[in-house]
């Protein structure tokens, strides 16, 4: 009885996460046009540098415009200091339906323009195996590992805003 149970309740999870997804689309005008980045918190420097190529991954993509996802007040203060192209349009959204949307999208990978910045999640997350078990740094696991661009752009100027943006918190609304 209590396999069955937990299959019955990832099947339903799969499905929440379907419906949350049609409800973001919905909401958003998410579409083969715009790109999504979901900010997951797990590691401040990956976030950051996954909004410094993020123009990057939409000219790779073909896209013109981005919705991207934070979860708390820390991520939007860092949003904040990075300038976005103007067609990029920020929201909050919680870690616990942004964990049920992430399964969804691992079951089901329903676009190549959307991206999650988990390092712990699944439990074989490449991405996060290659920062804790290689010398591969944030920058160019961003680049090379999340957004699949075909070299790092600017990297020795991306790393040294980093410094400069991380020292102060800014307490804003997106």
């Amino acid at each position: 009885m209590g396999k069955c149970w937990a299959m019955f309740r990832s099947v339903f999870h799969i499905f929440h996460g379907a419906f949350l997804w049609q409800i973001l689309r919905v909401r958003f005008g998410l579409d083969n046009g715009k790109a999504v980045l979901f900010l997951t918190g797990d590691n401040q420097k990956l976030d950051y540098f996954s909004m410094v190529y993020l123009q990057n991954f939409m000219e790779q993509k073909y896209v013109d415009g981005a919705v991207l996802f934070v979860k708390d007040k820390r991520e939007s203060g860092l949003v904040r200091k990075i300038p976005l192209p103007g067609c990029v349009r920020c929201s909050w959204y919680s870690s616990r339906k942004m964990r049920i949307l992430y399964d969804y999208y691992s079951f089901h990978k329903f676009s190549d323009k959307v991206v999650f910045t988990y390092t712990d999640l699944p439990g074989d997350n490449q991405l996060g195996r290659a920062l804790r078990e290689t010398k591969v740094n944030e920058e160019d696991a961003v680049c090379l590992g999340l957004y699949h661009l075909r070299r790092v752009p600017g990297a020795h100027l991306a790393e040294s805003n980093f410094q400069t943006h991380s020292k102060t918190e800014v307490d804003c609304h997106v």
